[in-house]
This record gives C-alpha cells, sequence and structure tokens, in this order.
C-alpha cells in the first residue's frame, strides 16, 4: 500500500483541503523524517481505514531505510561466530561504522570493490531506532526500538584487515544491503531467538541464531546510549553468526 497516498485520501474524504501538503508532513518517504515524527505520524497511519494499493507486480521493493543518521555496526557478537574466527569473547562490544551511501536495496548486486580478492558475507539483526536514547538503563532498551530488519553486512576481508581498524573493508558502495522490511517491535516477541541464515548462489552458508548472542539487544542499546546519544531511525548491524 502507498502509505502517504492512503492518508491522503483519506483527508480528502474528511473535507481537509491540504490533504496531500499535510499527508507529506505526517508520511514523509524518508523513513527516518516518518520516526522523527514521532506519535503525531505513527497515529495517522492508525487512522488510514482505506488504502491505495500498488499492484505486487508493478512494484519494487527498496531498502526500507536508506537515511540513518547514524548506522553502527558491531563486531564479533556471536560467541560461535568468535570460536570460528579464533578470537576472544570481548570484554565490551567492538564498535565501527557505515555510511548511508553503502546501502543498497534488497536483490540489488553488491560490487566487488576493486582490487580486492575477498569478498565476504555477513547477516545480521537490524535494530532500529524509535525515540532518542541517552543513558538509558538495559531493562528499558527495548522501548526505544522501533523495529528490526536485516542486513547483510559485506566485507572486502583483505582491505579489512590491513590496520588493526576494520573499516576499510566495510565502507565501500553496495556493501550494506538492507531489508525488504522493517519488522514493528511488538510482532518480534524476543529478539534473542531469531534465526539467520545466508545463501550464496543456492547453497546455505551461514545457519545462526540470535540466541548466541554475546551482547543483547538490550546491552548494545543501552551500552551505545551511554556513549552517545541515539536518535530516531539510527540503524545497529548487531553481528553476524558464524560461516563468513
Amino acid at each position: 500500500a502507498d502509505v502517504q497516498a492512503s492518508l491522503a485520501a483519506q483527508l480528502a474524504r474528511n473535507g481537509v483541503t491540504r490533504s496531500q501538503e499535510i499527508a507529506s508532513a505526517l508520511v514523509p518517504s524518508s523513513t527516518r523524517a516518518f520516526l522523527e515524527g514521532g506519535v503525531a505520524s505513527q497515529e495517522a497511519v492508525r487512522s488510514i481505514t482505506e488504502w491505495v494499493t500498488v499492484p505486487a507486480g508493478s512494484a519494487r521493493l527498496h531498502a526500507p531505510i536508506v537515511d540513518p543518521g547514524k548506522f553502527i555496526c558491531i563486531g564479533l557478537n556471536y560467541s560461535d561466530h568468535a570460536a570460528e574466527t579464533g578470537n576472544a569473547i570481548p570484554k565490551e562490544p567492538p564498535i565501527f561504522a557505515k555510511w548511508p551511501n553503502a546501502i543498497i536495496d534488497p536483490g540489488d548486486p553488491i560490487l566487488r570493490p576493486r582490487g580486492s580478492k575477498a569478498l565476504d558475507w555477513e547477516v545480521e539483526l537490524g535494530v532500529v531506532i524509535g525515540r532518542q536514547a541517552r543513558y538509558v538503563p538495559r531493562e528499558k532498551a527495548l522501548d526505544y526500538v522501533w523495529g528490526y530488519t536485516i542486513i547483510n553486512d559485506a566485507s572486502a576481508r583483505d582491505f579489512q584487515m590491513i590496520t588493526s581498524q576494520w573499516m576499510a573493508g566495510k565502507i565501500f558502495e553496495t556493501a550494506a544491503p538492507v531489508g525488504p522490511y522493517i519488522v514493528d517491535r511488538s510482532e518480534v516477541s524476543d529478539p534473542h531467538s531469531l534465526s539467520l541464515k545466508t545463501f550464496v548462489n543456492g547453497k546455505q552458508m551461514q545457519n545462526g541464531n540470535t540466541k548466541t548472542f554475546i551482547f543483547d539487544v538490550n546491552y548494545l542499546v543501552s551500552y551505545l546510549s551511554n556513549l552517545m546519544t541515539l536518535m530516531p531511525g539510527d540503524l545497529i548491524a548487531t553481528g553476524t553468526p558464524p560461516g563468513v
């Protein structure tokens, strides 16, 4: 369904003259801007009773968020992945970043960066922040999550391992397929019991579960909120299970 068009149609039916302008403000095309709209935007969507639909055959699914204010990535966050790489369990979450220009739509090709001979895949649970978060306690951290998505933290391993900082192998364009959906937090009863799988050319390469998280979503949101202010639309990639 076209959410903005649906809201505009409903406002027009209710006699609102500037229905399109108001719908554009309440339901902008940017996911981050929609989340920044907070309660006003979400109540506007909940008020829709009739939907303007798009034929499935002519629709293209884009990444559900392309403009996060911050794209924060966590490394070595599965105990079985740490074991396969020969790394010790980290005392605190290793943090690095990608930028929004790495994000591509689901199904779009990942382009190997020039000179790299070690392109790798990393399926990850993505966490989308829904409310401003600063110094959040662990027990309340999920209240600040809007929803969850899937991220492929594509990595050029030969670039990544040149120095002790991994980002050289993480930041190339097309390094972050996202989506196709963001699942509302209310639809995921437990983010710590989710399976993640990767298939490459039809062959399964990863089969993990968030049960083996070293730092769970509560810990990550709380930990990061103690380092910086998390804002609506910030995207957190929570690490990858074994099979890379």
